[in-house]
């Protein structure tokens, strides 16, 4: 069996933590970015008529009257792709290409919400503290700038804007109903494809927030899924007739998953590492040192969530999770080797 190798970003890594010892606590101790407080909002969310779940450690937050949402994840519940250029700090959304757009249908495939989940909204009881970053924002080749009383915050690996932002940047049909906890959004894609089908409207579940005059998405919208609906079901229980995937088909998807994110990680780092090398100044330095922490951070948060991802489809389909202890054992040795390494040379 395949198993994922990370070493190559670890040493690059090590790179960084040699020569950003203290980085751990460059973003909490710089005096340029304020820090805030917030309380994670219940929340339930709905994209093209699907119910989803946010990844463990992504929220729904709200900060002087404004609903914040992850940029990364809405985007690719709107089925675009998203870079990160540390360079020039500047977040890039577009059209995926149709390799992309295949990759993203997975990725959303495990973020769907089960009936249970979908039924009652949740969010963690306990506050987070973000930081807010100086960051440019692309949207299908248009910078598109935050309103000047506005701004973005990071927190573990993800950054965050208000959704009315995300929503006019995007050109999508984002909504927030204060009322239900409910997050809902379109694509032009799925309206069109709707107005095609009858135009018939939803329950008005996202009538609030954010402006909009597009039809709720509510479960009124969907067909009925009951089990009158199912053939053949007999005596009341329904028949689970999905064929099962198979463990080698699991398992290869996560194992590309994770090269991809070693790949990017590496090229990223390395771009970090030359650009500290070169600079000539604190300031700049500083900078460098927050993207780096802001990386790592990102390539953590990634990691989990396909291994999140991978442990859900994996118990989904019968078969056993053993091989998602032997990733995370095989990540946390070398960054465990690391980190002793780096801090010997502290």
């Amino acid at each position: 069996m395949k198993t994922f190798k990370i070493k190559s970003v670890m040493l690059l890594g090590l790179m960084l933590c040699m020569l950003l010892p203290h980085a751990a606590s460059a973003q909490g101790d710089s005096s340029s970015n304020k820090a805030i407080v917030a309380q994670p909002l219940p929340v339930s969310l709905a994209f093209d008529g699907q119910k989803l779940e946010l990844p463990s450690g992504q929220y729904v937050f709200e900060y002087k009257s404004r609903t914040y949402v992850p940029v990364r994840f809405v985007s690719y519940a709107l089925q675009k792709t998203v870079k990160w250029n540390s360079e020039t700090a500047t977040v890039t959304v577009a059209e995926p290409t149709a390799e992309e757009a295949a990759a993203l249908k997975k990725q959303l495939a495990g973020a769907i919400a089960d009936d249970e989940a979908a039924a009652a909204a949740t969010a963690s009881p306990v506050s987070i503290r973000l930081t807010e970053v100086q960051a440019s924002f692309v949207f299908e080749g248009k910078e598109q700038a935050l309103p000047a009383n506005q701004s973005a915050f990071y927190y573990k690996g993800s950054i965050y804007v208000p959704i009315r932002f995300m929503a006019e940047a995007s050109g999508a049909a984002i909504k927030w109903d204060s009322k239900t906890g409910a997050v809902t959004g379109e694509t032009a894609a799925y309206q069109q494809e709707q107005a095609e089908a009858g135009g018939s409207g939803g329950s008005g579940e996202g009538s609030a927030g954010a402006g909009s005059t597009q039809p709720g998405t509510g479960e009124g919208s969907q067909p009925g899924t009951g089990g009158s609906s199912q053939p053949g079901t007999g005596g009341g229980g329904a028949v689970d007739n999905t064929p099962k995937v198979a463990y080698e088909v699991i398992t290869s998807e996560a194992e590309g998953k994770l090269d991809t994110l070693k790949t990017e990680a590496t090229s990223t780092l390395t771009n970090l590492y030359m650009s500290f090398v070169a600079a000539r100044d604190e300031a700049t330095k500083e900078q460098l040192k927050l993207q780096a922490q802001t990386e790592v951070a990102r390539i953590k948060s990634d990691f989990e969530a396909i291994l999140a991802d991978t442990a859900a489809k994996l118990t989904a389909n019968g078969h056993s999770t053993a091989v998602i202890a032997e990733y995370r054992a095989a990540f946390e040795k070398d960054l465990a080797t690391v980190l002793s390494y780096a801090e010997s040379l502290a």
